[in-house]
């Protein structure tokens, strides 16, 4: 649906991204993921227009998109960085300011209130929100004029446990709406818990491109939690079958360089009590080795 071929920026003599390609399925949630400085930030401002000189090419639906492209405001949503508002009006009032400014109908607003569960607060003054939910009305206001395609900067920075649970949920929340996603992170754990798929950026590269379904395929790793936990790790270190990464309070997560399956770790935990046995993707490996 969205492909971007060899996408180039610089900075002075400061190559920001270089050569950066890959491509976007419809109705995917993309995780862009690499550390700060990475170059993911430059790389979210190019559709929005935030940055204008760079070099490479993007489509859309097979069409070449130019940077002046209708496409790229009629499709496309943006939430780069913290959104703004009027704080000292009600989210529903900064709704409607935006709507006529962007001549958008004024009947949605209710629609993207209710969207992102804001309905029930829309009426209040902005600053009485808490940041996940002056987050949650960022999101609103790129769904106003109902774009396919949503670009999100960092939507989990700086949001409490709470707050990037209900951005979680949102996000999937899109994606079965029919919207196509593009997240960047620095955090391995929304990547493995939001996308489907994902690319990995580095010194303003990227690496791997590939889908979150076969990274869990293809992993050995587990996460296991059990009420024994010294017992536990007894004998998972005894056995010849698995190593152990780390621990964590009561979780384990162990690993293999062997075939084993997740029938031979509960033949070796057998008569203990399992809180859980989860699959753990092999994503922290790229994203060390880069």
């Amino acid at each position: 649906m969205l492909e971007f071929k060899r996408i180039s920026k610089k900075y002075g003599s400061l190559e920001a991204l270089k050569n950066i390609s890959f491509t976007i399925p419809k109705n995917s949630i993309f995780g862009i993921l690499g550390a700060n400085g990475s170059g993911k930030s430059t790389f979210m401002k190019i559709l929005p227009g935030l940055i204008y000189d760079w070099s490479g090419e993007i489509f859309y639906n097979n069409e070449l998109l130019k940077p002046n492209s209708r496409l790229l405001k009629k499709d496309f949503g943006y939430l780069i960085e913290s959104p703004k508002f009027y704080e000292y009006l009600s989210a529903r009032k900064n709704l409607e300011i935006l709507a006529r400014i962007s001549d958008v109908n004024i009947g949605q607003i209710e629609y993207v209130l209710d969207f992102v569960e804001l309905l029930d607060r829309c009426n209040v003054k902005v600053s009485t929100y808490s940041y996940g939910m002056k987050q949650r009305l960022g999101i609103a206001q790129t769904l106003l004029h109902n774009p396919q395609t949503i670009i999100l900067d960092e939507p989990n920075n700086g949001l409490d446990p709470n707050g990037i649970n209900d951005m979680t949920k949102l996000i999937k929340k899109l994606k079965s709406d029919g919207k196509t996603i593009c997240l960047s992170t620095h955090n391995l754990r929304d990547v493995e818990d939001i996308c489907t798929n994902f690319t990995v950026f580095n010194n303003g590269e990227n690496s791997i491109v590939s889908s979150m379904k076969e990274q869990f395929k293809n992993s050995k790793r587990w996460i296991v939690n059990l009420e024994e936990h010294e017992l536990g790790v007894s004998r998972i270190k005894n056995s010849n079958l698995f190593k152990i990464i780390s621990t964590f309070n009561q979780d384990i997560i162990i690993d293999s360089d062997s075939d084993y399956t997740i029938h031979d770790l509960n033949q070796l935990l057998s008569g203990l009590k399992i809180y859980k046995i989860n699959k753990e993707s092999n994503l922290i490996e790229y994203f060390n080795n880069d």
